[in-house]
């Protein structure tokens, strides 16, 4: 998964590159809001976007807005928008400006996964990375039926070859268990 992060400060986008990458994904930094969008328009491949609140040129609400409207296309066609998660280090109860409260609100209305609070909780956004990679790897899961299917004979073959009855019978009853939860899914293919 890659990550774009978007911030006016180099010292924070140059730590939470380096957290990312620690936790295995790859990212691309921008300074300014304009500088994201370009990227955002040239690179199709990234998954989400970690932007600060307030930058200059353009804060996080406005880059999350701009970037809507772009057009992302890959090979298979429409590219999914980056999902996109706020940085802030104006929380509520502090000293923090009204009108910087009333974005963060208005951030999480707007479709933002998350508001994270800086200094931020590397498991958090660990976990709300995670949160993303699950919920694209489902929009974009198809089936491998002939991989599956290899790997399932591949499977018996091993057993019978061991004559292990005990791997045998935990197997059929796997497989038993799955078709029966698949049984309503067949029944109105079959009425049909």
């Amino acid at each position: 998964m890659k990550i774009l992060i978007v911030d006016d400060v180099g010292y924070s986008r140059h730590y939470h590159s380096r957290m990312l990458q620690k936790f295995g994904y790859d990212t691309v930094i921008a300074e300014t809001g304009p500088q994201a969008l370009r990227l955002l328009e040239r690179d199709s491949s990234i998954d989400a976007v970690l932007t600060d609140l307030l930058m200059r040129d353009m804060d996080g609400l406005e880059l999350y807005s701009a970037a809507q409207t772009i057009n992302r296309m890959t090979d298979a066609g429409n590219a999914e928008s980056p999902a996109f998660i706020m940085m802030t280090a104006a929380r509520p109860g502090s000293n923090a400006q009204p009108r910087d409260l009333e974005k963060i609100r208005v951030a999480k209305q707007v479709g933002f996964v998350d508001v994270l609070f800086k200094p931020i909780d590397p498991e958090l956004l660990q976990r709300t990375l995670e949160t993303i990679k699950y919920a694209r790897s489902k929009v974009n899961e198809t089936v491998d039926l002939g991989g599956l299917s290899q790997r399932l004979t591949e499977t018996i073959g091993k057993i019978l070859s061991g004559q292990d009855a005990a791997t045998a019978q935990r197997l059929t009853d796997e497989l038993h268990s799955a078709l029966q939860r698949l049984e309503p899914m067949l029944a109105p293919v079959g009425a049909k």
